[in-house]
């Protein structure tokens, strides 16, 4: 069970790094790799939420891909004038891709995906001596039709158009007000324990007016709540013995922040486990 209550909320930055390498003698350059989707309805259109009488939101990585629509890959790469070797894209560790020449753009029919969550990973190395390497990883979470996670971001696809470039100002990130759980948060590679009732609010921007968070198990969305005001705090607990909380195990928290207009940015989401209560500290 989730429980709201009010509080405030602080601000947040992302820091994105590429790196660069050097040899004595001369510039032995690592790709720089950025990892780029497309998204299209099996229309043929560009995937979009809309919701009546809203201007329509095109997506922006990391909003959910419905199973069929059509996902391009592409691979953006920079060796600094030295010559590429070879590129590889996998899906889940699963090879789509090995080349030596372009195009290295690759499309997946998602209607033969699960869904879920999906890790896309871009490895290119140059002909540079000591082969001179890179990788990049991106995600993307794929929902059926009827998941109601569509239904909370209205899922009619619209006319064709421009995509809505709004991911840095309602860029949003998952935060607590329990020390410990604040700290697990930091941590992007560790998941953040739940074994007692512990507060999560949504770190934003001045352009934030809104949010709504979901729950996901097992590639499922179970959980989507409505749309509640910035300085809504969100209780998660274990199942206790009235059979109110979370059932032990791990599960996906996904926030996503609006400006009151419709238009959401790309979600901040972070893994949890919830353990059972009896084993809590």
């Amino acid at each position: 069970m989730m429980k709201w209550l009010i509080c405030a909320v602080v601000a947040t930055t992302l820091l994105c790094v590429a790196p660069l390498s050097a040899q004595a003698d001369e510039k032995a350059y690592v790709p720089a790799i950025k990892v780029v989707f497309e998204v299209r309805s099996p229309q043929g259109d560009l995937r979009s939420f809309q919701r009546a009488g809203e201007p329509p939101t095109y997506w922006a990585q990391e909003l959910p891909v419905v199973q069929g629509d059509e996902l391009t890959i592409n691979p953006m790469i920079t060796t600094g004038g030295a010559e590429l070797a070879e590129l590889r894209v996998r899906l889940d560790n699963d090879e789509l891709s090995s080349k030596a020449e372009p195009p290295w753009r690759v499309k997946v029919n998602t209607a033969d995906v699960e869904a879920g969550y999906h890790m896309v990973e871009v490895w290119a190395a140059t002909k540079k001596p000591n082969a001179m390497e890179n990788s990049a990883t991106a995600t993307f979470l794929v929902v059926p039709e009827t998941d109601p996670l569509l239904r909370a971001l209205g899922g009619a696809t619209a006319e064709s158009g421009p995509p809505v470039t709004d991911e840095e100002r309602l860029a949003c990130t998952i935060r607590s007000r329990d020390p410990k759980a604040d700290e697990q948060l930091t941590e992007a590679a560790a998941p953040t324990t739940v074994s007692k009732a512990t507060l999560f609010f949504v770190s934003a921007g001045p352009a934030v007016r809104e949010f709504f968070y979901t729950l996901t198990r097992d590639g499922r969305v179970t959980y989507v709540s409505p749309k509640l005001p910035i300085e809504t705090h969100v209780l998660l607990e274990p199942r206790n013995e009235e059979g109110q909380g979370q059932e032990p195990g791990r599960l996906i928290f996904t926030m996503r922040a609006g400006d009151g207009a419709g238009r959401f940015g790309a979600p901040a989401w972070v893994t949890v486990d919830v353990k059972a209560l009896e084993a809590a500290e």
